[in-house]
């Protein structure tokens, strides 16, 4: 019996492990690359926003899409529909990384904590960051991340 009982929790321990290797939450095991380059390009685009470097977080879009839409920077000052004036953005958490089976479209979903300045108020907004693969490099698809502030439901 207590043989059944280790081998369960052994069984449990590798299945738990593996989990969080495969969407990069332990440092130095190497599996799942994409969703780890997934979590930390999403990581370091919501800090480019939680300080406020828009033209920075506007780099994580295609160069195409830049040229396109040289609003870009102005339009992530309204990711949050805060004004960024009264926002302090306080921790922001990778909920997870899926990618299509194709591997080249994902989506990560992130959960950010934020005080809203001058009210008092805490608030853990979800956001939704769409990514596509081009000529083998990840960038956010703008249509799908940026427009959905312009277009509340």
């Amino acid at each position: 019996m207590k043989k059944l009982l280790a081998l369960v929790i052994f069984v449990a321990a590798a299945a738990g492990a593996g989990f969080l290797a495969l969407n990069g939450n332990i440092p130095g095991i190497e599996l799942g690359g994409d969703q780890r380059l997934l979590r930390q390009k999403s990581l370091r685009f919501m800090e480019c926003l939680k300080f406020k470097e828009f033209r920075e977080a506007a780099a994580f879009h295609h160069a195409l899409d830049l040229k396109e839409r040289p609003d870009i920077p102005k339009m992530l000052e309204d990711f949050f529909l805060i004004p960024p004036e009264n926002l302090d953005v306080r921790e922001v958490r990778v909920d997870f990384v899926e990618l299509d089976s194709t591997k080249t479209r994902a989506k990560v979903k992130v959960t950010s904590t934020v005080n809203i300045l001058n009210k008092k108020e805490t608030r853990d907004p979800e956001a939704m960051l769409y990514w596509k693969r081009v000529e083998g490099q990840w960038y956010l698809d703008l249509r799908t991340t940026l427009e959905r502030g312009r277009n509340p439901l």
